[in-house]
């Protein structure tokens, strides 16, 4: 078998599906998606058996050198079975107790980074958990439960478990452990790129996977995610989407100050990400339409859009904020509200790097589902002015954790990366737009600032009679 024939798998378990991609050194071969039943281990498990069987009624998986993983993240699963998701609230009190017990400066000596303000990150959440799950003796998210699935071996990675992790130490932090009574069992840290294990005999015949196959560790899903979009030199702008939406930039330092900003790969990935813009362009696809929204409705005077349906987090970090829609009259139109959602979106990655003070480069490479609108991308080469180029490989996070793959087996990751993406301009700067649209993010910005209060009176209303 010769290294064009050599065939690598990487599997992405995301918030609502399951994507495999098989690929080789000339490109991806195969995919197969599979949507959950229910967000638990049983729907995980259901998903994969689902989509490598449909993988296999593709190609044969005669020559797999090896597979790799990326999964969300955030997702903490108890030893009891019981599952805290990413989008959870459970946390807020233990996330404010432990910011105000540990010093920047002992984060940064600690896990190579500032904390940031979300209670997803891994020492909120199990502080919550010891609290609240008191019998609770092992923990992991759902990466390492398939890696347990798939090997037997119960481990993880640095990236996975930021906030907790200290990468160039491959171990988490011991202080921040014992200063919180954190006891319970943790799957062990490994590079990206370590063997995990190999495929078992009892995963071969559950899951249709080569037995004895080489599995790496790989990834959480957004770092993954910037590999299968070439994102690796210093400086490179990016932008992913999805249910939420990551923007930012590599830089050569960590960025004190930033919302998040620690090691990557190649230098430091700084930036901030949104809690529901996917949401919001999905709220805008349901109940508004956006087969007829064109630029054009910027020329009648829409409404402006708050796009916080379930709260947000960076920049304002705000779980009581929620979706507004500012403006609306008797001349508004349906469209109009509907691009309206989608402007919005784009004024929260806009606002995210404004508060990060990143330099905008000569272009943005941007992933995952609104990557493909080209409204939003006119809107987001307009107001960034810049250039807005997209990945063609939608499956961005699955095509990493095969990079990882390859890699974990000798290949020389830039060689990996120019090989296997490619991209495709979307959108070109257009200084006239971008006028309009900054007079209108003006607006946007101070429309939160405005309602901040109310956002919280809102809250508290119970609905009762």
């Amino acid at each position: 078998m010769t290294d064009m024939e050599k065939e690598y798998i990487g599997i992405d378990l995301g918030t609502s599906s399951v994507k495999v991609l098989l690929v080789t050194a000339a490109g991806v071969q195969a995919r197969a998606k599979c949507e959950y039943t229910a967000s638990n281990p049983k729907g995980w498990c259901d998903a994969l058996r689902t989509a490598v069987a449909e993988l296999k009624n593709t190609v044969t998986l005669t020559n797999v050198a090896a597979i790799s993983l990326s999964s969300q993240v955030g997702t903490y699963i108890a030893d009891s079975g019981e599952i805290i998701s990413w989008s959870d609230a459970a946390g807020k009190s233990e996330l404010d107790e432990i910011c105000g017990l540990v010093s920047n400066a002992e984060w940064l000596q600690e896990i190579e980074m500032i904390h940031p303000s979300l209670i997803s990150y891994p020492l909120p959440r199990l502080l919550y958990i010891k609290r609240h799950f008191p019998n609770c003796k092992a923990v992991m998210m759902p990466k390492e439960w398939l890696l347990l699935e798939l090997t037997g071996e119960a481990v993880t990675d640095y990236f996975s478990w930021r906030g907790l992790c200290h990468s160039t130490k491959k171990a988490y932090s011991s202080v921040l452990l014992k200063r919180f009574g954190i006891d319970f069992s943790l799957p062990k840290v490994a590079s990206p790129t370590d063997k995990a294990g190999c495929i078992t005999k009892t995963a071969a015949e559950k899951y249709g996977l080569p037995i004895n196959t080489p599995v790496y560790v790989g990834c959480n899903d957004f770092f993954a995610g910037l590999l299968g979009m070439g994102v690796c030199k210093d400086d490179e702008m990016f932008e992913l989407s999805g249910t939420s939406e990551h923007i930012g930039a590599i830089t050569k330092h960590l960025k004190e100050g930033a919302f998040v900003s620690g090691p990557f790969f190649n230098g430091y990935a700084t930036y901030g990400g949104t809690k529901a813009s996917g949401i919001a362009c999905d709220f805008a696809i349901q109940q508004l339409g956006i087969e007829k929204v064109t630029i054009d409705s910027i020329y009648r005077q829409p409404p402006i859009f708050l796009p916080y349906l379930c709260g947000e987090r960076a920049p304002v970090y705000d779980e009581n904020a929620r979706g507004v829609f500012f403006g609306i009259s008797n001349t508004t139109q349906k469209q109009d509200m509907a691009y309206s959602v989608l402007e919005g979106v784009v004024f929260s990655l806009y606002h995210i790097v404004e508060a990060l003070g990143l330099k905008v480069p000569k272009r943005i490479i941007t992933g995952g589902g609104s990557a493909k609108d080209p409204l939003m991308a006119t809107l987001k080469a307009a107001l960034f002015n810049t250039e807005i180029v997209r990945v063609c490989e939608n499956d961005s996070s699955a095509l990493g954790a095969a990079m990882l793959a390859m890699v974990g087996e000798g290949a020389a990751p830039f060689e990996v990366t120019k090989n296997l993406v490619d991209y495709k301009t979307m959108a070109e700067p257009n200084p006239k737009l971008q006028k309009i649209l900054l007079e209108r993010y003006a607006i946007y910005k101070k429309l939160y600032r405005n309602l901040e209060d109310t956002f919280k009176d809102f809250s508290l209303l119970k609905g009762e009679i």
